[in-house]
């Protein structure tokens, strides 16, 4: 009895350190997700000049994205039937992997009215949208550290994008599709973070990407059926799958279970410091002094909220 009562102690120690240092590695994980999510805006763009339109490539960049995880949880051998979990649940994840789909389509249809940066800036209003969503889903107000944060967030994004000073008259249609994109990339964040953390991640990651191709292929289906597939096509899409759907998706689905509430939307805006950064060398474009500053701001305000945190638990140790 007492061996039993000794092992069940050994193992809930164990359990508590590996759920320590998981916090502890969660926002590099998740901040590593976002660094990626800001790589797929250049490679679309090398994607167009070579011919390739929207809407295929979409279709191959979750196809493959479905395939890839596919193989990798079948070679895991974690099926579905061994988790638990329900049909109900498995229906509920794919549904909301359909977020991450309207965000790329939304995106897509935005650039085509306004430009890119203030699609960019819109699109980061995700931040201050998913701190709101996660506290009325939590009931929990965030705190003060993280509202500032955020506000140091949206005065980067206006720096980093370099919008102003504004030079054409804006799309309102332009804004609204960005702005939705900004909702569903907000709710991505939400629902990865709340919605079946008893699957395995990688497992969950495969469902969420499975919902949103099942959307892509609808929403997008005339031009995926009319234009003509290519080597290109096929390329781009895997590469982009890659690094806008695998490997985020599935340092999310890890790692944002173990943030407090507010900081992985934080963490989620250094997608646009990425973005230009990769936009400078892939494609050479120029970087002003006001951008600079706008990512250094960014880079702050993700760190500032987590250095305060690790400081304040060894306070309290």
């Amino acid at each position: 009895m007492q061996a039993c009562v000794k092992l069940g102690e050994e193992y809930g120690n164990f359990y508590i350190k590996g759920w320590g240092i998981l916090k502890k590695i969660a926002p590099l994980f998740v901040g590593l997700g976002a660094i990626s999510f800001g790589i797929p805006a250049s490679l679309f763009k090398i994607a167009r000049h070579e011919g390739v339109v929207n809407g295929p490539l979409l279709f191959w960049s979750f196809l493959s994205a479905v395939i890839i995880l596919g193989i990798i949880h079948v070679a895991r051998h974690h099926w579905l039937r061994d988790q638990q979990t329900s049909w109900r649940q498995i229906v509920l994840v794919m549904a909301a992997g359909t977020a991450s789909g309207f965000t790329n389509t939304f995106y897509i249809q935005s650039l085509k009215l306004i430009p890119v940066a203030a699609a960019a800036v819109m699109l980061m209003q995700a931040v201050w949208l998913s701190v709101l969503l996660g506290a009325v889903i939590h009931r929990r107000l965030p705190s003060r550290l993280q509202v500032v944060s955020i506000i140091l967030v949206l005065v980067g994004t206006v720096l980093a994008a370099g919008l102003f000073p504004i030079t054409q008259v804006l799309s309102p249609l332009g804004l609204f599709f960005s702005f939705l994109a900004a909702c569903a990339y907000a709710c991505t964040m939400q629902f990865t973070a709340s919605l079946g953390n008893n699957l395995d991640a990688l497992s969950k990651t495969w469902l969420l990407c499975i919902g949103a191709f099942l959307l892509i292929s609808i929403v997008w289906g005339p031009q995926i059926m009319t234009a003509p597939v290519t080597g290109a096509t096929i390329k781009w899409g895997v590469l982009i799958a890659l690094f806008s759907m695998v490997f985020p998706l599935v340092a999310y689905s890890i790692f944002m279970p173990y943030l407090e509430l507010g900081i992985g939307p934080i963490l989620s805006s250094l997608e646009l410091p990425s973005s230009i950064v990769v936009a400078f060398i892939l494609l050479g474009e120029t970087v002003s002094w006001a951008q600079i500053v706008g990512v250094a701001v960014i880079i702050f305000a993700v760190i500032l909220p987590n250095v305060w945190g690790v400081w304040h638990q060894r306070q309290l140790e």
